[in-house]
């Protein structure tokens, strides 16, 4: 920007961009409220949109509006007299300056802007206080780095530019907009192309849209490259510098517009400052009480501290959920961090700051069992960072540290479906398991093997576990020992070996009970209930699970109830009663939602897509759930709806059935995970019913294509497939026209084959009570009195193996 003259508006060199929002807003503003202040970090753009509001509002202001830039006043009481000159109060040698702009601007409608009020902040209060007073018609536009704390202000805190979002990799938004601009403007011959779009999205999220490190990096492109910027960047290292000489010393690096914010600290605000640096995100004020105080600074001022620092725009507010929220801009927190470098405390700092999460996550371990469950699944996402950062320290630093905080943390990342992160945490502190104590060593083996498990790799899960089994059994650890098996037993279950799993099942059980232990009863019940149905037991399965959901909605154990309802909808759907079955498995799904349980949701949805048979909710029902399942590496789970959408398509499209079905076979051959009996009816059926549809030579090559499918290609496919399910066809029609359930559509279909109710329960692996009941249910809705009328429907409707 230049100057025409003292008091006029300086002529903007560069365009206004991805600001217009906060314009409309600002001008509005100026429009109602006499006092106005931009409130926001170095270089986040303050001066150039009071300028714009400035040119926005000109019309509006019959006086005229004045400009009064303050970055170079050092004496505050000079302040009166420049604000004097700017809007050409007659000058009064000796006169009171202040009473000379209020004559002066008594009876005019005049909006002055004041920019970079921090370094003179408690004056500036004191004048605009003065002049508002004495000049009813006076507007006044303020920029600060820092609130100015005069009555009556109304505060505007200006932010980044919006950055393109990591997880849509979004390409969009005011900061990649500028950027592409200043260097293009500054580089001759760059052009931003799609082949850069993602390095320069990373490049704003780096620097959190900050404008003015936005064009440092713009002005380095030339000499350095987008890509070896964007790595510098990532690593924290210095390499922004403005190379234009008429740039504002405060503007020619971050580090010197922060050093312009940090003079104007007290002692304490610095220290203070420095030592949140500590943290990576956001973190609490107890938090902040807690790692930050000390030496300089005592715990009962940090709560002042910290609000003066969010007040000049060095700390931000995150949010304001389960509680008030903090974090420094990565920019900001770069400059804070070498401060603590260089003040001798980084070590000590760290120390607090690992053992504050490692308390914390102890705290979250017996919270994560109880009826506080939810509040702290929360908590700890919010601390995910603060977490990852105090891992990262301790495992090589500290590894007996280290490996009780992987050890305490390994449920909640089970619980949030952040399986992989957390086996590479837990990997990594098994490496260091002769440096541990026997208990935690043992911790760590038991969630590296849970989760090796859960992503079905079950040799190393195995391994682990009996590792742990091991360790737990030398000093007589009841509970490590009952948690061991009932691990061992839930592979054993995958892998089909269902008399193994029932005898590990029933172990754990035992030992629960030795304990006391209420909810590992619960669960050694569901998960014996769970091994029932999967064998066709689905009355062991209603008592079993039944009584362990007592016993966690009772505790308010969200997540394990959640499972329970699922054992206990898929029971209902096998004994032949789909409407208990779906009102079952859609709490469990609402549950599995509010907390975050991704395999609840997943399950849950498998689960109602296959009864809901050719409902056209079904299609999106199985379609999430694959995708779930995938994202999970639960490929056990994952291939069971690879089977289910298989079925759904056997008719319709059978080539693709087929491939889908030889998909799966090839994955439960590589995890040696036989289809469960209760499953294998409709498997065998969907099987079938394709076969006979292709013939014996289509079949076989569309076989051959299914075994060659990547996991991959067969989830694409299974997707796309899933979307052209539409109602339609012979079992469509039956359902859509007599409001038969997916399974009654499959009795149907049998009772035409002319099969008896024992066949039936045979071929469907359901007792032969639960089979007449399907047959009396099929024959009251199509409105027959016989098996004879309800097969010559089922022969009407084409409904044939």
């Amino acid at each position: 920007m230049s100057w025409d003259g003292a008091g006029s508006l300086p002529v903007a060199l560069s365009s206004l961009v991805g600001r217009h929002a906060e314009l409309d807003t600002l001008a509005t503003l100026a429009a109602k409220a006499r006092l106005v202040t931009i409130v926001g970090t170095g270089g986040c753009g303050k001066t150039r949109l009071a300028l714009a509001v400035a040119e926005r509002c000109r019309p509006e202001f019959t006086g005229g509006v004045r400009w009064v830039g303050l970055e170079t006043l050092v004496d505050p009481r000079l302040l009166p007299a420049m604000v004097g000159t700017a809007v050409g109060a007659p000058e009064s040698p000796g006169g009171d300056a202040v009473a000379a702009v209020c004559r002066y601007l008594a009876s005019q409608k005049v909006l002055l802007v004041l920019d970079n009020c921090e370094q003179v902040v408690e004056r500036c209060a004191e004048l605009a206080e003065q002049l508002l007073r004495c000049c009813p018609s006076l507007t006044i536009l303020a920029t600060s780095r820092e609130l100015i704390g005069a009555s009556g202000e109304r505060v505007f805190r200006l932010g980044g530019l919006d950055v393109p979002d990591a997880r849509t990799a979004g390409e969009s938004g005011g900061a990649l907009a500028l950027f592409a601009e200043r260097a293009e403007a500054m580089s001759p011959g760059f052009q931003l192309n799609t082949a850069d779009l993602r390095a320069a999205a990373q490049l704003c999220r780096l620097l959190d849209g900050l404008p003015l490190a936005l064009e440092l990096a713009a002005a380095r492109v030339g000499s350095l490259g987008l890509a070896e910027i964007v790595a510098r960047l990532a690593e924290g290292q210095q390499v922004l510098r403005h190379p234009g000489r008429t740039a504002p010393a405060r503007h020619q690096t971050l580090d010197a517009a922060l050093d312009w914010s940090h003079r104007l600290l007290s002692r304490e605000e610095q220290a203070l400052f420095r030592r949140l640096s500590v943290f990576q995100g956001s973190f609490s004020l107890l938090a902040a009480e807690l790692v930050a105080s000390g030496a300089e600074v005592e715990r009962k001022t940090v709560v002042d501290l910290l609000a003066a620092l969010v007040d000049k725009s060095l700390v931000q507010v995150a949010g304001r959920g389960l509680e008030h929220r903090y974090r420094l801009l990565n920019t900001v927190q770069q400059y804070a961090r070498a401060r603590l470098e260089e003040s001798g405390e980084l070590a000590a700092v760290q120390r607090a700051h690992g053992e504050f999460y490692l308390a914390l996550a102890e705290q979250a371990r017996a919270g994560l069992d109880g009826a506080d469950q939810s509040r702290w699944l929360q908590r700890l996402a919010m601390e995910h960072d603060n977490l990852n950062a105090a891992l990262a320290r301790q495992l090589p630093a500290d590894p007996e540290a280290g490996g009780r905080l992987a050890a305490m943390l390994w449920p909640y990342w089970y619980r949030r479906g952040s399986y992989q992160e957390a086996r590479c945490w837990l990997e990594q502190a098994t490496l260091a398991g002769g440096q541990m104590s026997g208990g935690v060593r043992a911790d760590v083996l038991t969630g590296a093997g849970v989760l090796a498990f859960l992503q079905c790799d079950y040799q190393t899960a195995a391994k682990r576990l009996r590792q742990a089994h091991a360790l737990y059994e030398r000093p007589g650890h009841l509970a490590g020992t009952a948690t061991t098996l009932q691990r061992l037993g839930s592979i054993a279950r995958e892998q089909g070996h269902y008399a193994q799993a029932r005898q590990l099942h029933q172990q754990s059980l035992a030992a629960w009970s030795e304990l006391g232990d209420a909810a590992g009863v619960a669960a050694s019940e569901d998960y014996l209930g769970f091994a029932a149905w999967l064998e066709g037991n689905a009355a062991e399965a209603e008592l079993r699970c039944g009584r362990a959901l007592a016993y966690f909605e009772a505790a308010g154990r969200r997540q394990e109830a959640a499972a329970a309802l699922i054992n206990l909808g898929v029971a209902a759907h096998y004994a032949g009663d789909d409407e208990r079955a779906s009102a079952r498995l859609r709490r469990a799904l609402e549950l599995a939602r509010e907390i975050g349980y991704l395999e609840g949701v997943a399950w849950a949805l498998h689960e109602l897509g296959m009864i809901a048979g050719s409902d056209p909710e079904a299609a999106p029902m199985l379609a999430e759930s694959l995708t779930i399942h995938v994202q999970l590496g639960d490929r056990w789970r994952a291939a069971s709806v690879l089977e289910t959408i298989a079925g759904r398509c056997a008719g319709s499209a059978p080539a693709d059935a087929v491939r889908l079905l030889a998909a799966s076979h090839r994955l439960r051959q590589a995890l040696t995970t036989p289809a469960p009996p209760a499953e294998r009816p409709a498997h065998d059926a969907a099987l079938a019913s394709a076969q006979a549809r292709l013939g014996a030579a289509g079949f076989a090559q569309r076989w051959d294509e299914g075994l060659t499918l990547s996991l991959d290609a067969a989830v694409e496919l299974a997707r796309q497939a899933a979307k052209q399910l539409r109602p339609g066809g012979s079992a469509a029609e039956a359902g859509a026209r007599y409001g038969l359930t997916g399974r009654e559509v499959a009795v149907l279909q049998l009772i035409g084959e002319g099969l008896t109710n024992r066949e039936i329960g045979q071929r469907l692996f359901i007792s032969t009570g639960t089979a007449a009941v399907h047959v009396s249910n099929i024959l009251r809705k199509l409105g027959v009195t016989g098996r004879v009328q309800a097969a010559t429907i089922a022969h009407d409707l084409g409904l044939r193996g």
